[in-house]
């Protein structure tokens, strides 16, 4: 899941709170990563409840507005550590223990509350290091809490880790979609990050994808050494052709080993030029988030949930969950997590302004922006009635546009997109 940082082409830190349900200090952390309980008659109670936005294909909503849920699943473990990745992360040598999918496992049938789920994601650490056995387990699980009819399954994979006969299992046990972290084609910039992969693995996974899979997404980050690779690393991600393609600015996080490279990041004008280089080259896409690129019919319907600031069910180690507008969070250590699965160690009730600023910073990161009979629908008021005069001003600065029927960021709004987020927060 789903994940964000402050730059020129970044949204605020606070946006990074809201976004990834695997750490909220949101797959990743896309330039530029939230409601009611359902009972088993299928309604809901309370303010804020959860919606599902029917997705056209420029990452829009309509004005139906029905019952959904997100399913994220947090896979901690690694065979190495990026010094880049400030997730809920731990070494394993070998594949995920069984321990851990017998837990994940005890917590999915534990849930309780809505059945229906729109899509499900397993994020990381390293899902691809799953056994065919525990990704069947779970499996297992998810379907026998949940109706998945037509859900998008996607699980994030390293490209070393991946077969031709490995991603036919995936698929036969329901995966329907991957997320593919090649990062980079130049072997140079995939050192720096510290991937265990190398350019001819993620050339082999892609095609191994592309093969297997009708939907995959090729995940991308840029910023690294040496910056004149990203061109060469755009373009044959473009040729390679992937249905989606995401485009993530590196950053150095405090607490990891790059926290202690920041003098290394480059610059905010640099980091605009390479977010301008992605659009340019990825032109026969639909950039229809800040750094998410798709075919028409590919854009991922998990992050969506997201954007769209609606309800997501978090289950592993660290995880986000934030239903009837309750946001709260797993035990952060794996041995934590294995004594009492489930078990929640922060929670915050996300509710009125806070919830409409945050619904609207989210959807100001989508091309289409936000409609605004959806947001009448949701929360009661017109979106004019409770943001007026600042909307006033960022539509006056060029940052948004509007219509009779939406409010959506323009492309100087795309590339100063946390201006956006810092201006509705003040």
């Amino acid at each position: 899941m789903p994940r964000y940082e402050v730059s020129c082409v970044c949204v605020s830190s606070f946006l990074l709170s809201i976004h990834n349900p695997c750490c909220l200090d949101p797959e990743k952390r896309p330039v530029g990563a939230t409601l009611t309980r359902r009972s088993e008659a299928g309604e809901f109670k309370g303010t804020g409840h959860l919606v599902k936005c029917h997705v056209n294909n420029k990452g829009g909503v309509s004005d139906k507005i029905t019952p959904m849920l997100g399913i994220y699943l947090h896979i901690p473990y690694c065979k190495t550590l990026c010094p880049y990745c400030d997730f809920v992360k731990e070494r394993s040598r070998t594949n995920v223990p069984e321990a851990f999918v017998e837990a994940l496992c005890r917590e999915i049938t534990a849930f309780e509350g809505p059945r229906v789920a729109e899509s499900v994601f397993f994020g990381g650490g390293t899902p691809s290091l799953l056994t065919a056995k525990g990704l069947e387990a779970i499996m297992k699980a998810l379907h026998a809490r949940f109706t998945l009819d037509g859900a998008e399954i996607t699980l994030e994979a390293n490209p070393d880790d991946l077969s031709p006969e490995l991603v036919k299992v995936w698929r036969a046990l329901g995966i329907n979609r991957v997320s593919l972290g090649v990062q980079s084609f130049e072997e140079r910039v995939l050192r720096y990050l510290g991937r265990r992969h190398d350019v001819g693995a993620a050339r082999r996974a892609c095609e191994w994808v592309g093969n297997t899979f009708d939907t995959w997404s090729l995940d991308l980050i840029f910023g690294a050494p040496p910056i004149e690779a990203w061109e060469a690393t755009l373009k044959e991600a473009e040729a390679i052709a992937p249905p989606h393609i995401s485009a993530y600015n590196l950053t150095y996080e405090v607490g990891t080993p790059f926290g202690k490279r920041a003098d290394q990041a480059i610059p905010d004008d640099v980091a605009l030029r390479m977010f301008k280089e992605a659009d340019e080259i990825l032109g026969g896409y639909d950039h229809y988030e800040i750094s998410n690129y798709a075919k028409p019919g590919h854009q991922s319907r998990h992050n969506l949930i997201y954007w769209h600031n609606e309800s997501y069910a978090g289950f592993g180690t660290g995880a986000y969950s934030y239903i009837e507008g309750v946001r709260a969070r797993n035990a952060v250590t794996t041995d934590a997590y294995l004594r009492n699965p489930g078990e929640k160690v922060e929670s915050e009730h996300i509710a009125g302004d806070a919830a409409r600023l945050e619904t609207l910073i989210q959807h100001f990161r989508l091309e289409a922006g936000m409609k605004k009979a959806y947001y009448q629908e949701r929360f009661g008021n017109a979106v004019e009635d409770d943001f007026d005069s600042i909307l006033d001003v960022l539509i006056a600065r060029g940052l948004l546009a509007e219509d009779e029927d939406r409010i959506w960021p323009t492309e100087e709004g795309y590339y100063l997109n946390n201006e956006i987020g810092l201006a509705l927060i003040n």
